[in-house]
């Protein structure tokens, strides 16, 4: 037992130091001289990718099997980085970023669906799973941002080495997914689409601050460093609630938490678009803690709920097509936009008004749909 323990919080530490080296790579495509459009376009193939490989990475997962489907796009992934890493032409740059990020981007979905079940199964607690999630985010970040500094191959072999220790990890463990039937988005409960629609939407908000953060720093003249104080303390303030989550979806309910959360994804764009000091700017980051993370969580444990096993796993495919793809595009894409005609402070402002009328969306869809029930 004690070994499948280390195997179920080892890999989801892995996942999200996967992550962590991603994002990373945005400054290692500036680092070689890629145009700030063309960097935008590469770091927004993860999300336009979701909008189709989730689907398809769990019909693999239905075809060949968790473990194999790990296995392959770890080899992939290996084997797409260096060469983009020796790519001097545009052309390859963007062919195997895209084949890199293809191999990743089913590994946080297939792992989380299939830590969720076994959590559920085993009684474990799925928040303490997803804490080494957060660790080990935390932990790639401030070893590459280390690293890098003697050069940016150094990104690469720990890219590497998270891959092929994902692998390893899987192969050793129990972990599989137990499919009840094909997975298809066909029997998706409609409740749910509509739900989704205002997950989306706040998602989309959440990414926004991440995303345009450092404009926002340098219209208010703040120290250029506090962006990546801010990103560390957003990563660590998951925490707290991570630590207790089943207790405090069982406490407050799934609806009272989604819509709280969805509620201080607004007031942290509001109370940001105000502040006067970098000490100011990087206390509000300490609210992700409970936006992201709680909306997540709260959703996830809606489903295991309200769901049956089949329509469960259609169900989830349509989730992480909102939570990778639909959402972050919408912040990063409109957000852009906006930001660009009406300046970042006023772009805050504005976003943060909105999400905290999602709310009474929220509200109305809980009172409207998920009226039947126990504890919602």
């Amino acid at each position: 037992m004690k070994q499948q323990k280390f195997a179920l919080f080892s890999s989801e530490f892995l996942a999200y130091a996967l992550l962590a080296c991603m994002t990373l790579l945005s400054q290692y495509f500036v680092y070689i001289g890629l145009s700030p459009s063309f960097v935008g376009i590469l770091m927004a193939l993860p999300s336009l990718n979701a909008l189709w490989a989730n689907q398809f990475y769990f019909l693999l997962a239905y075809k060949f099997g968790l473990k194999r489907v790990v296995l392959y796009s770890a080899t992939v992934g290996i084997v797409s980085m260096w060469i983009l890493f020796a790519s001097k032409r545009v052309f390859m740059i963007f062919f195997f970023c895209f084949l890199l990020m293809l191999s990743q981007g089913g590994l946080v979905p297939l792992l989380e669906s299939s830590l969720v079940e076994l959590a559920s199964r085993t009684k474990l607690s799925y928040g303490r799973i997803r804490l080494f999630g957060t660790f080990g985010y935390a932990v790639a970040s401030y070893l590459v941002a280390n690293l890098v500094n003697e050069g940016f191959v150094a990104l690469f072999i720990v890219y590497s080495v998270l891959f092929f220790l994902i692998a390893s990890v899987l192969r050793r463990s129990k972990l599989e997914m137990d499919f009840h039937q094909k997975p298809s988005l066909r029997v998706i409960d409609k409740r749910f689409s509509v739900l989704f629609a205002i997950v989306t939407v706040a998602v989309g908000f959440n990414l926004f601050n991440s995303v345009f953060l450092p404009v926002l720093v340098k219209s208010k003249n703040f120290h250029a460093a506090s962006v990546g104080l801010s990103f560390t303390l957003m990563a660590l303030s998951e925490t707290p609630f991570l630590l207790f989550a089943e207790r405090i979806v069982k406490r407050f309910g799934s609806f009272r938490l989604l819509s709280s959360a969805i509620f201080v994804v607004g007031l942290r764009l509001v109370i940001a678009s105000f502040a006067t000091t970098e000490t100011q700017l990087l206390l509000i980051q300490l609210l992700h803690g409970w936006t992201y993370i709680v909306i997540y969580y709260a959703t996830l444990f809606l489903m295991r709920q309200k769901l049956s096993a089949h329509v469960l796993e259609a169900t989830q495919i349509l989730f992480w097509i909102s939570l990778q793809g639909i959402g972050p595009l919408l912040g990063s894409t409109v957000g852009g936009v906006v930001v660009e005609k009406v300046g970042a402070e006023l772009a805050y402002l504005t976003f943060g008004i909105i999400a905290m009328s999602l709310v009474i969306f929220s509200w109305a869809v809980e009172k409207i749909w998920f009226r039947r029930g126990e504890g919602t």
